[in-house]
């Protein structure tokens, strides 16, 4: 039984070895193609004041993103919908929903949410979730044929809630991007006791439904202890910044 063990683990280890690892062009172009989806399917809001505002927040967040997976300029678009969620896509996309903003309130709110959420992209998180679903479906086949027609990949890249597709972050990948997301809003100017805020809001939001934003990203308890913990680091960080005022 244990050489059998054994032969099943090599070989498995020889197929892992044997996919074609993916490099960040392909995931940024697989980005790219979701959120055009996105776009052709959902209404975009026109309103200027909303849109100012929401660009003002994450602007202020990629200000200070060290951003190395190929990005040069990022798209950020308020989708206007009643889903309470927000995602950032590899290739430099934001996608906010407008249902959000009844939750994420303030700007220090609203900044953890994209904080988060950029720090899925610049960690790669979507390009580790599709190499891992290139492995539990055999290779090529999940990356085969237009990404917009390919649920799979649409969770793993963040935006499968909207079509079904309930692809949770890891917890060490929802840790890493809590983190990275307190440090970026800190820099940015954001008080990132809105971070723990957020969070709470999320808690009481799913007495009515669960946001879509809890689907793939949940909020324990154990997630807003992990950010008390690096909240003093964060308010240093803050207090030496130069404070955000976007309204």
């Amino acid at each position: 039984m244990k050489n059998k063990n054994k032969f099943i683990i090599i070989l498995f280890l020889m197929f892992c070895q044997s996919l074609p690892l993916l490099d960040d062009n392909q995931v940024n172009k697989m980005g790219v193609e979701a959120f055009e989806k996105i776009k052709s399917e959902t209404p975009i809001e026109n309103n200027p004041a909303i849109n100012q505002y929401v660009k003002c927040v994450a602007n202020r967040i990629l200000s200070v993103a060290k951003d190395d997976t190929g990005v040069k300029e990022w798209e950020i678009v308020v989708f206007r919908s009643d889903l309470i969620n927000a995602f950032a896509l590899p290739g430099g996309k934001i996608g906010v929903y407008t249902a959000l903003l009844n939750v994420a309130k303030t700007q220090d709110q609203l900044a953890a949410v994209l904080g988060h959420e950029v720090g899925h992209v610049i960690k790669r998180h979507g390009k580790e979730r599709i190499q891992s679903q290139m492995i539990a479906m055999g290779g090529l086949k999940v990356i085969e044929g237009i990404v917009g027609n390919n649920p799979t990949i649409m969770g793993a890249l963040g935006v499968g809630a909207q079509y079904g597709v309930i692809l949770p972050f890891t917890r060490s990948q929802e840790s890493e991007a809590d983190l990275v997301g307190l440090e970026l809003m800190a820099k940015a100017g954001f008080n990132p006791t809105g971070a723990i805020e957020l969070w709470e809001s999320m808690k009481k939001a799913t007495d009515k439904k669960i946001p879509e934003l809890l689907s793939t990203h949940p909020a324990p308890d154990t997630r807003i202890k992990q950010i008390k913990e690096k909240l003093p680091q964060a308010l240093g960080i803050y207090q030496l910044s130069n404070k955000a005022n976007c309204k």
